[in-house]
């Protein structure tokens, strides 16, 4: 479990539980003031993570468990939400129901209810259901249940302090749901022989047949009770079930009424963004204007960044040190973990595209627009989640496939995961592109996020032969179209840029000092340095692939590490051989700022740039200097796209590889490791055979 703040006894302790897609983490950042990853799909909460706030001179600690729609642990997700509600008793139970959607939440707070926790309920998302002319009336709604409700639009962080307020006086449910003869009185025999709080519930789940750890006498009589009730042709999960959805369909017919002529702007996109001709072109354009935006407004700050970095260089130069200590400063450090911070921008930009697809609900739409080819390689199109997710990251990526309930299937997808191009790859392939396609570098970046995309999936389906395929179905769930807020939306992006830059403080560090002190010894000449004759080894391997330059080929090795990694050992290694020339204070600081200046006014004019306006376009850029002249010059236009095909597809980092052994073993770990090398080899042979 991931905790968000210092550790400390808490005073109070919430969980907030709800269904998928009704914005229950939107609502925990809002209470907080977090930044948990927001999605509109189920599994973007896979673990429960906790977070902490001050409630009236107190502290609170609120754990955001994973989206589930029953206490009946059908996935590993609801598995761990049931079992955290069994094992503690919280003050408060935030119930979080979407208010155009009562019918469906209603039933898991119906069984939240039977576990005897106190709750208060946020009727969330009520804003959407006004605009789908749903009218509420919350007051019934607290009636009916006999618990504090509060209407909540978390997104816009109304009605958070309300929230908080009926949390401090919330209690157990008062409502209390009257099953048919046959199944009370079973459960009145076996509710004395279960000691736990929530004796009601367990009893309810033993006769329904939930795998429920009951002690010996209580286990015993559950078998005699089932025989008994099939005996009479009662259906103990059939009858639970179907009164739990009479109850919470009376419910909300009595709280809603809906408002005739309401305009439903989600089944009009609906009908072209999931036609079954138009709706994938039309997701790659989109796909593809998300790479477009990224490149036109993260250009920009890319170059003021890089002048950033020329200018610290400079300054070091200046200063009066050791040859040895300015070296490790100006090419180690600013020349390595500059290198890789002057493209965070790219990262950032691309999270923020991201994020407003994501909490739109138009990424949702990927896995039901892509269902009929899942399933034709034997996995649910659920499975195409994890895949999208591992754009971001592989480890949460692969963490998500939990959600899937066979072994095979999670086995299938998450091999197929470390194909996809992550973030910490991007800034390998914007650094190529700029200098080999710089008229093409949205296209080829597409390009390749696609191929990535297209060897997973081959993974799976050649994988379907060596693990039989899951013969479950599976359901799932479209959320309506929402427009997240500009705050949402950049609390989203930040976080995820900020977990970027955090790790050029661990590994990436310690791989750049590493090959900086390997380009030192012994001292002299790099080109016969320790580390230019390991990686001289390598350019054999690699020559096939038109790499023949030591530097490009030592550059992979560290990559194992961290993807990021290879940019701070190209500039490492590259740079090291040119010195840097002194700059004043004053000087570099009106580069700095003139620099700035530059970058905010080419971010005004990409905005009709991204819409391909003509005559408002930068001038083209001039000649590349430093590591991009560098580069120009070690390898051809094929060679790169080899080099850039090679990043893609080998080896993932030291967190995707370890996060594959905790979900399925060592042997899985170490053979997909070898597998992508060898895929990774073989298709970058085939791009260096492509003229260009």
């Amino acid at each position: 479990m991931a905790c968000l703040a210092e550790p400390a006894v808490a005073d109070l302790r919430f969980v907030a539980v709800g269904n998928p897609n009704t914005g229950k983490t939107t609502l925990v950042n809002a209470l907080s003031g977090s930044s948990l990853r927001i999605g509109n799909w189920p599994g973007t909460t896979v673990e429960k993570v906790e977070t902490c706030f001050p409630v009236e001179g107190r502290r609170a600690c609120l754990v955001d468990l994973p989206g589930s729609y029953s206490l009946a642990a059908s996935t590993a997700e609801e598995r761990l939400t049931r079992d955290e509600l069994l094992a503690g008793r919280p003050d408060a139970v935030f119930d979080v129901v979407d208010a155009s959607n009562l019918e469906r939440n209603l039933y898991l707070t119906l069984e939240l209810a039977e576990l005897g926790h106190p709750v208060v309920v946020a009727l969330n998302l009520l804003d959407e259901a006004r605009a789908r002319g749903l009218e509420l009336r919350p007051e019934i709604l607290e009636e009916r249940l006999g618990v504090p409700v509060v209407a909540t639009v978390a997104v816009r962080e109304q009605g958070m302090e309300g929230l908080v307020k009926a949390a401090l006086r919330a209690r157990p449910p008062t409502v209390r749901l009257d099953y048919p003869e046959g199944i009370e009185s079973a459960v009145a025999r076996l509710e004395p022989l279960i000691q736990h709080p929530s004796h009601r519930w367990m009893a309810l789940a033993a006769l329904a047949g939930e795998p429920i750890a009951l002690e010996e006498p209580a286990a015993r009589l559950v078998e005699t009770l089932k025989v008994e009730l099939a005996a009479r042709g009662i259906d103990p999960f059939l009858q639970i079930a179907g009164t739990r959805y009479q109850a919470a369909r009376e419910i909300a017919q009595s709280v809603q009424a809906s408002r005739p002529g309401a305009h439903r702007l989600t089944e009009a996109l609906d009908r072209w963004f999931l036609h079954p001709w138009l709706g994938i072109p039309l997701f790659l354009m989109g796909m593809l204007l998300v790479f477009r935006f990224t490149f036109e407004f993260s250009d920009p700050w890319v170059h003021w960044l890089g002048r950033v970095q020329e200018v610290l260089g400079g300054w070091i130069a200046a200063l009066p040190l050791p040859g040895l200590v300015a070296s490790f400063l100006a090419d180690g450090l600013v020349g390595g973990i500059g290198t890789v911070l002057a493209f965070t921008p790219v990262l950032f930009f691309l999270f923020l595209a991201l994020s407003f697809l994501e909490a739109s609900g138009f990424l949702a739409r990927s896995a039901f627009l892509v269902d009929r080819l899942m399933k034709a390689m034997g996995l649910p199109g659920r499975a195409f989640i994890p895949m999208i997710l591992g754009f971001g990251c592989n480890v949460p990526a692969i963490s998500a496939t939990r959600t899937m309930e066979s072994f095979s299937d999670r086995l299938r997808v998450a091999l197929a995961v470390p194909f996809a191009a992550c973030s910490a790859r991007l800034a390998v392939f914007t650094l190529f592109t700029s200098i080999f396609f710089p008229r093409q570098a949205a296209l080829v970046v597409f390009g390749l996020y696609l191929l990535g995309l297209l060897v997973g999936m081959l993974t799976a389906l050649a994988l379907g032969r060596l693990t039989p395929p899951s013969e479950a179905g599976s359901a799932m769930e479209l959320p309506p179209y929402r427009i997240p807020t500009w705050k949402v939306v950049w609390r989203q992006a930040s976080a995820r840029t900020w977990i970027f830059i955090e790790g050029v403080g661990g590994a990436i560090l310690v791989s750049v000092a590493a090959v900086w002190v390997l380009l030192n010894l012994p001292p002299g000449e790099i080109s016969q340095s320790l580390y230019a004759r390991v990686a001289t080894g390598l350019t054999w391997a690699l020559g096939p692939l038109e790499i023949h330059d030591w530097r490009l080929a030592g550059a992979l090795v560290p990559g194992f590490v961290a993807k990021e990694v290879v940019i701070g050992t190209l500039g490492v290694s590259y740079l090291q051989s040119d010195p840097v020339a002194p700059l004043g204070l004053l000087e570099g600081m009106r580069g700095i700022a003139t620099g700035l200046g530059e970058a905010l006014w080419a971010t005004l004019l990409a905005f009709p740039s991204l819409l391909g306006v003509p005559g408002l376009h930068l001038p083209p850029p001039e000649a590349p200097e430093g590591l991009a002249a560098a580069l120009s010059t070690s390898i051809s236009r094929s060679g790169a796209l080899a080099y850039l095909v090679f990043v893609l597809l080998y080896t993932p980092c030291v967190g995707t590889l370890m996060a594959l052994r905790l979900e399925f073993g060592r042997r899985w770990a170490t053979l997909s490791a070898l597998y992508q090398l060898v895929v990774a080899y073989a298709l970058a042979f085939l791009a260096a055979r492509i003229p260009l």
